[in-house]
């Protein structure tokens, strides 16, 4: 069922109550993240009973929120495999030969479709709350995003102070995310099967106004109601782990932005002197 298929829906029962308008209202404006929803924090977010809810959707012909959540699914996601699915594919066998053409064409075919799609106003934008003076820029990404989210910050440290790396800890992720205010910025990067905790520390920004800008690899995700600036970039691979050469390529155009407006001289210089003291690196 994709978006206009529900409203059709809707028109054909006819007249709704005003707790009922509030649920289409709310289910048009945020589509994209039923798949992902759970019954609870959707009648929360609405403000609508679970009983009230059930009781609306078996009006439109379901016999409850899973079998309306699983045709809404059916549409929106698209068919994703894990890494020990492809291992059992046969799918997955490819013969040695030519592989560092093909490898070339994948990585290619993904850049194309990724820088095809960005939107230069996004970048413009996303650059400028990555570099916002007045709060401190946050990174997180767990998983195989975890590599991505280390470069950016290693980097980033270049440019501005207050970077802090966000470490998928439940344990101590509070005592980092205590004084998050409306002027930081969140920068999380997410892949498909999207770790939860990740999707938490999302939420926990908007709540309290920070910005978020997101990096993945679906347009269809948990973030998308949360998110300021969703950047998606393709990930499509015929080997057993999926591509992530246009993720750390978007993450080096930021960096990229960031250098440009940076007043770095100062932080450039300190750093290389701080790597001399501590003798990081053989100068032979």
């Amino acid at each position: 069922m994709n978006k206009q298929e529900f409203i059709d829906s809707v028109n054909d029962i006819g007249s709704l109550t005003p707790t009922e308008k509030l649920i289409v209202s709310y289910f048009i404006k945020n589509f994209p993240m039923l798949p992902f929803a759970k019954m609870d924090e959707l009648c929360k977010n609405i403000g609508v009973g679970k009983a009230t809810l059930g009781r609306f959707l078996n009006r439109l012909g379901f016999s409850g929120f899973i079998q309306f959540k699983k045709l809404v699914s059916q549409d929106l996601v698209q068919e994703l495999t894990t890494p020990i699915e492809r291992c059992h594919s046969s799918q997955s066998v490819h013969p040695q030969e030519g592989l560092l053409s093909q490898h070339f064409e994948e990585v290619m075919n993904n850049m194309e479709e990724t820088y095809r799609t960005l939107s230069p106003h996004d970048v413009d934008n996303a650059v400028n709350c990555l570099l916002n003076p007045k709060g401190k820029l946050y990174v997180m990404g767990s998983a195989s995003a975890e590599a991505l989210s280390n470069y950016f910050y290693l980097l980033a440290r270049y440019l501005r102070k207050d970077v802090v790396l966000l470490k998928a800890d439940a344990s101590t992720l509070p005592h980092q995310l205590v004084d998050v205010d409306e002027n930081d910025t969140l920068l999380a990067i997410s892949y498909h099967r999207f770790s939860s905790i990740t999707v938490r520390c999302v939420r926990w920004f908007h709540q309290y106004g920070g910005k978020i800008i997101v990096l993945t690899d679906q347009q269809v995700n948990p973030f998308v109601s949360y998110s300021d600036i969703q950047f998606s970039v393709a990930s499509h691979s015929d080997g057993l782990f999926n591509n992530r050469t246009s993720g750390f390529s978007l993450i080096e155009l930021l960096i990229k932005g960031m250098s440009i407006h940076a007043d770095k001289d100062q932080r450039f210089s300190r750093i290389e002197n701080t790597f001399n003291e501590f003798e990081i690196f053989n100068r032979k």
